[in-house]
C-alpha cells in the first residue's frame, strides 16, 4: 500500500492493528501449540485495543496534519512489505513472539522516520503522538510476552 496523506497512514496503521488482530484470532482457532494459543488470544484482544487507539488519534488529529502529503517521504511500500505472509495458523510461542515485535518494530520506525520528516508542526505531533503510544505498547506487550515465557 501506498500512503498519501497522514490521514491515509493513520488509516493504513489502524488497518493494519485489525488485520493483526483478525489473523490472530484465526490462528488461535488453527494453532495446536497451547502456549501459542494463548499468546495469540491475547495478541489478538492486544491489536483491536491498539487500532480504536490509532483511529481515535485520527479522529481527533489537526485537518492540517491529516491532509498533509506524505508521499515525498515514505517512499516504499509500508506493511506487509515484499509479498510478506502474516499468518498465526502455525508456529511456536517463540516463533509468533519474534513475529509481532518485528511488525511493530518495523511500524515504529516508520513513525519515528516520520517524526523527522513532518512538514509542519501539527503533522510532526501527531506522529510524535502516534510514535510515544506505539512505543509504551511494545514495552506492554513485550512484558507480557516475557512474562508468559516463564509460565
Amino acid at each position: 500500500m501506498k500512503s498519501e496523506t497522514f490521514d491515509d497512514l493513520i488509516k493504513w496503521n489502524a488497518g493494519i492493528h485489525e488485520m493483526l488482530a483478525d489473523r490472530m484470532r484465526k490462528g488461535a482457532d488453527h494453532n495446536s501449540d497451547e502456549r501459542a494459543k494463548s499468546l495469540l488470544i491475547y495478541l489478538a484482544g492486544h491489536e483491536q485495543t491498539l487500532a480504536e487507539e490509532v483511529c481515535k488519534f485520527g479522529n481527533r488529529a489537526d485537518d492540517r496534519a491529516l491532509n498533509t502529503w506524505v508521499s515525498e517521504h515514505v517512499s516504499e511500500e509500508l506493511l506487509p512489505k515484499n509479498g510478506r505472509k502474516i499468518d498465526f495458523d502455525s508456529g511456536d510461542y517463540e516463533q509468533i513472539s519474534k513475529e509481532v515485535v518485528d511488525i511493530h518494530n518495523q511500524i515504529m520506525d516508520l513513525y519515528y522516520a516520520m517524526v523527522e520528516r513532518a512538514a509542519i508542526p501539527e503533522a510532526k505531533d501527531v506522529m510524535q503522538e502516534l510514535y510515544d503510544l506505539h512505543k509504551h505498547e511494545m514495552l506492554r506487550l513485550s512484558d507480557q510476552i516475557n512474562n508468559g515465557r516463564s509460565l
